[in-house]
């Protein structure tokens, strides 16, 4: 997926839908224009289902899962994947075989040795096409009520 779209911290999983574009953005915009920008750490890496690695959030973690989880309100209540635990981070990897992310896990722990912060201030719609192409719908600044 690197390929496709960048590195990225994932609010909401993609899900096939029959709403429109318009009641798309006119959710996510009236959930992120009442929520503050988020100062955020990664710091923890770690693999996931023998297969992925993570990078963990630890600083606005809370907030991050605060503003998941008002996204999954309304028309996106029903797409929530309650069987998976939304835990913030970043995928940096992927390896279906266990000696290559053992290999990518160490690197990964050298290279992201400390910590990296910023503040989510934005957050991008995006979708899939039938493709698999993915493309920005709209960008909505948090905070903009």
């Amino acid at each position: 997926m690197a390929a496709l779209v960048q590195a990225h911290l994932t609010f909401v999983f993609p899900f096939p839908t029959a709403l429109t574009a318009l009641q798309l953005q006119t959710h996510v915009q009236r959930v992120v224009s009442r929520w503050p920008p988020i100062p955020v750490t990664f710091r923890r890496v770690r693999t996931e289902a023998n297969e992925f690695l993570f990078l963990m959030a630890s600083r606005g973690a809370a907030s991050i899962k605060g503003l998941h989880d008002k996204l999954y309100t309304r028309s996106l209540a029903p797409h929530l994947r309650r069987d998976l635990p939304y835990e913030p981070h970043i995928t940096i990897g992927r390896h279906a075989d266990y000696d290559q992310l053992q290999r990518a896990l160490a690197e990964a722990e050298e290279q992201f040795g400390g910590e990296m912060g910023d503040v989510i201030r934005e957050v991008d719609l995006l979708a899939v096409g039938r493709t698999g192409k993915i493309s920005v719908v709209k960008r909505f600044a948090l905070n903009s009520a």
